[in-house]
Order: C-alpha cells, then sequence, then structure tokens
C-alpha cells in the first residue's frame, strides 16, 4: 500500500498543472440605456474588469507561444498574467441566443458595436448614438472584448494585456535589435520609436556597435546613414531626436538595442482561455451561467482580421483541455495577411503598409489555407494545415473590398502562389469580395481626406450584417 501512495504521489506531481482562467475581477457595472429592453433578449448591461490567467508551459498547446519558457513561472510551474476586459450581455443571458460574439480589439479599441449597429462608435458605449439601432442586441448576442495587445496607447477605454517579460535561465535581461521605421509629414526634430502612438520598445544601450539611424527616398531605394553625432535617443528612450529635423516623406530606419521583451504570444492564449471558460464552463462573477454560451463566433476588422488568421496558424483555437474555442470566426478586411503577435521584440500594430511600416512580416507565406509549396522558399505549408488540426477547426468567413487586392494581397488567399490558378477553399471556408468598397466604410455624402479622389460611400455593412446572421445558424 505504501508503493501504491508512492507511486500516486509521483504521478500526481509529474503529471502537468491544469490551469486557465484564475479568476474574475469586475470593476465596473451598470444597465444598457437605463434598462432599454432590446426585443426577445430583454435589458442588457455592461461590465469591464480584469482576468486573471496561469498557462502550464509543458502543456503542448502553450508552447506555441514564442518565449513561455523563459517567463517567470509561480511555485506551481505555471506562468501567470492578465488582461483587460469588456462585456455587454443580456441581464438574464438565458434569453440570449447563446452566442458570444468576441470582437478582435484593433490597437485596443471597439469597433464592432459602431460597425454592425450603424453606431457611432466609442469605446465605452453609453448613449443612444453609440449603440445605433440596436442590432447586435436584438439580435441576442453577448458581446466580448479582450485585451490580446501589450502595447496600445495610454488611452482611456482601451483593453491591454499584461505580458510577463522573458529573461533569461540565470534572470537576465534578454537584449535584442528592434527595428523603427518612420515617415513624417512636415519637419520634425523628434520621432517616437514606436507605432502610431504606441509604447516603445525602448533603448537598452544607446551605444550598442549596430546602432544605426538610416533615411532614404524610397521603399527600394538606397539607404544613406545619418552620422551618430547628428542624431540622438531622447531621456525616457522611447523616440529620437535630430537637431536638423527629419524631413518629409523621407523613409527613416533606426536599428537599435532593447532588452526585457513581453512574451507577447499570451494574447493569443488569453483570447483562447476566456472563451473557452465561458462557453465550456462558467463565469458567475460576470452572470454567465453554465449553457448560457453554446457557441462563440471571433470577429475583427483589419489588424484584427489578421490576428484571427495568425491565431489559427499557430492552432489556438484548441485550449488547454482539447476542445475547440471558436465556432466561427470573420476575419474582415485582412487580405491575405498575418502579423507580429507571436515573436520576440514583436510591433502587433506594425501592418506593412505601402506608405509605412515598410518590410514587417505580414503578407506572409502561407495565404491559403489548405497547403501550398512555395517553389522559392521549397516551403509547403498552409494557414489551417499549420497547426490547426481538423477537429479545431471554425468555420470562417473572409470578407475584403476591392482595397485589399491592391494593399493586403488579398487575391493570394484564393488563387495560387503564382496568381495563375484558383486555390482550393476548404469546406468549413468561404471568401467574400465586397466590390469596389474601401477599407472602411465611408460617409455620406462623399467627402475628401488623404486621397486624391473622394472617399467611396459604399456601405457594405447590411451585407456584413446578413453574414454574421448566416455564421450564427
Amino acid at each position: 500500500m505504501t508503493i501504491v501512495r508512492t507511486l500516486l504521489a509521483v504521478l500526481v506531481l509529474a503529471a502537468p498543472a491544469h490551469a486557465e482562467v484564475l479568476r474574475i475581477e469586475v470593476t465596473s457595472r451598470a444597465d444598457v440605456l437605463s434598462g432599454k429592453a432590446f426585443g426577445a433578449a430583454g435589458p442588457f448591461e455592461r461590465l469591464s474588469g480584469r482576468i486573471y490567467f496561469a498557462v502550464d508551459p509543458r502543456n503542448p498547446v502553450n508552447q506555441i507561444i514564442a518565449d513561455i519558457d523563459k517567463a517567470p513561472k509561480n511555485a506551481a510551474g505555471l506562468v501567470e498574467f492578465s488582461s483587460d476586459f469588456y462585456l455587454i450581455k443580456p441581464k438574464d443571458a438565458a434569453r440570449g441566443n447563446g452566442t458570444l460574439l468576441y470582437e478582435v480589439s484593433n490597437r485596443g479599441g471597439k469597433g464592432m458595436v459602431g460597425f454592425f449597429n450603424f453606431a457611432s462608435g466609442s469605446v465605452d458605449p453609453q448613449t443612444e448614438a453609440q449603440f445605433g439601432d440596436g442590432f447586435l442586441l436584438e439580435q441576442g448576442f453577448t458581446l466580448m472584448w479582450i485585451g490580446w495587445q501589450f502595447d496600445p496607447p495610454m488611452r482611456d477605454g482601451l483593453v491591454r494585456v499584461s505580458a510577463p517579460i522573458a529573461r533569461e535561465a540565470d534572470g537576465r535581461p534578454i537584449r535584442g535589435l528592434v527595428r523603427s521605421d518612420f515617415v513624417v509629414n512636415e519637419v520634425a526634430q523628434q520621432a517616437s520609436l514606436a507605432d502610431r502612438g504606441h509604447l516603445a520598445y525602448k533603448v537598452a544601450n544607446p551605444n550598442a556597435p549596430a546602432t544605426i539611424l538610416t533615411v532614404r527616398d524610397s521603399v527600394e531605394g538606397a539607404r544613406r546613414t545619418i552620422p551618430r553625432d547628428q542624431w540622438q535617443f531622447t531621456e525616457d528612450g522611447a523616440s529620437v531626436r535630430m537637431t536638423a529635423g527629419f524631413e518629409p516623406r523621407k523613409i527613416y530606419e533606426v536599428v537599435y538595442q532593447s532588452q526585457d521583451p513581453p512574451v507577447v504570444g499570451v494574447g493569443p492564449a488569453a483570447v483562447r482561455d476566456t472563451i473557452s471558460r465561458v462557453k465550456y464552463g462558467a463565469a458567475p462573477e460576470i452572470g454567465l451561467a453554465p449553457g448560457a454560451i453554446k457557441r462563440a463566433v471571433a470577429f475583427g476588422i483589419s489588424q484584427s482580421g489578421r490576428f484571427l488568421r495568425t491565431y489559427l496558424y499557430y492552432g489556438f483555437n484548441e485550449d488547454e483541455a482539447h476542445r475547440k474555442v471558436f465556432d466561427g470566426v470573420m476575419a474582415h478586411v485582412a487580405g491575405s495577411g498575418r502579423g507580429s503577435f507571436n515573436h520576440r521584440f514583436a510591433q502587433p500594430s506594425r501592418d506593412g503598409h505601402p506608405f509605412i511600416n515598410f518590410f514587417y512580416p505580414t503578407d506572409i507565406f502561407p495565404f491559403t489555407d489548405a497547403e501550398q509549396h512555395d517553389p522559392v522558399t521549397g516551403v509547403t505549408d498552409g494557414l489551417l494545415t499549420h497547426a490547426t488540426k481538423p477537429a479545431f477547426q471554425p468555420n470562417i468567413f473572409y470578407t475584403n473590398t476591392s482595397y485589399e487586392y491592391w494593399g493586403r494581397a488579398a487575391s493570394l488567399s484564393h488563387t495560387t502562389i503564382d496568381g495563375t490558378k484558383d486555390a482550393r477553399l476548404p469546406p468549413n471556408v468561404r471568401g467574400y469580395l465586397l466590390a469596389a468598397g474601401q477599407h472602411g466604410v465611408a460617409g455620406f455624402p462623399p467627402s475628401r481626406s488623404i486621397g486624391q479622389q473622394l472617399n467611396n460611400p459604399l456601405d457594405y455593412r447590411w451585407a456584413m450584417r446578413n453574414l454574421l446572421v448566416s455564421m450564427n445558424r
């Protein structure tokens, strides 16, 4: 008997720990529009707060997270982190339609209420105008946002993940090179190392040998090195300064040494584990009883759509208990792109545009869901075949406008890599072209912004509503 007990104890100690959501803290709770009823779903409420996680780095589904082995661990050997959340749900969850509609926050924001409800949009909707015509609520959806990006701008209402910092096995900080490029619209003496107001990787050693600032006239133009004595890093290590000034329409690129990279890939894990918790378990802290959520659909616009393609590529749609997380995915205006969402010193906001953020990994092979062969690199790979087993593949809608065919390589998502033939779409995938549409819906009457032509007022959100209803059938 003693031998049996000892053996059982050894087996328990050797078995990987299993934990996902540790707890949910609600910091704000209020009725939507003073208790207004929305169809059969009745009154809604909005909640916000923080979710705390612990993931097991020994579990194969977590080993896809870059540097998870270098994150600090608690006494149980788990990696802890936390995320902001925001929730809009029927006060009586049983009156909802049973579907949780999760929006991947674009740079920390919240867009789907404005998008689907024809609303004015807000990171904390409270007024009639900010809820629009109430479509999503009338349909009975539970709406959720979870912070997945570690570096959104420090503005109220944005959701973010607090990611652990990767360190060497002996506790020393990890250092590495970071590349930042920028273009100014007018002469400026200072420019941020981060993208569009985000948090920068700060300079660790301003005198590192690899430190360099270059300028060029075009994307593929020759780089000219700016002498080191003509520019400096700012005191906070988050910007560069040049007394002579940075010139408009020139491409500046600085390479420098930073340290303490966050484990960026815990962002997708936070999404995975939260959705799994409310779908397969319960979340009484936020009023979701067992069985209240029967289905989960993910929606993402632009960067967020690329996040979903990346999420599927790495296999995040399988949770720690080996269950399917999202039943449906709607990746909108993502083209055939992915992004910097799971590697060391990743910059998730950088998006490889024709005019900014050059050469960041966005439009990268594989482009199609099914396997293709790249004759240049010799690699054979597919978005869904890379790591997502068939049992964990959701139904997928890809929706793109004409812009993505010019600016986000959308055609490669459904053609052979040489562009000569149509590629096979898997049975669970549909692709839609919103012909003549632009990346974001413009208002009417048409107005002029930074382009040569007037903005296109084609409003394809009616079609997107229909697709959402179809996805939920």
